[in-house]
């Protein structure tokens, strides 16, 4: 599989009406180089995770994010991941002049997440048949 890539938005926190929102991180658009990642497969996994809102797609701190980013990439069994803010992404599209600065956005934007589980599994065939 190819390498997946999140895109997210934060929410900042607010009060409305006396009810209080915390600040969250909300999954805007998950795909891969074939197409968008499943919404079925994604509300499976979000269901793991005790703070997140799966049915919003939403975590209270980046590093839950991150860390459903991770075990995403090992479900799909996707060698890596990147996390890209929207507004990040939004001023890479801002500045794209063509379609290899469109690409470049997801090398330069975002935090890149290796699937570490993937790379030991790949290390240890790749010795058995060496």
């Amino acid at each position: 599989m190819s390498p997946l890539t999140i895109i997210y938005h934060f929410h900042s926190s607010s009060s409305q009406d006396e009810e209080f929102k915390s600040a969250s991180y909300q999954m805007v658009y998950v795909f891969n180089e074939e197409a968008m990642t499943e919404a079925s497969v994604l509300l499976e996994l979000l269901k793991a995770y005790p703070d997140s809102n799966f049915q919003d797609k939403t975590f209270l701190n980046l590093d839950d994010l991150k860390a459903f980013a991770k075990r995403l990439a090992e479900e799909l069994d996707a060698p890596q991941v990147r996390i890209i803010s929207a507004q990040d992404y939004n001023i890479g599209i801002d500045g794209a002049k063509d379609l290899k600065s469109f690409k470049d956005i997801f090398s330069k934007y975002g935090e890149l997440l290796i699937n570490e589980s993937r790379m030991k599994k790949k290390n240890f065939f790749g010795k058995l048949f060496s």
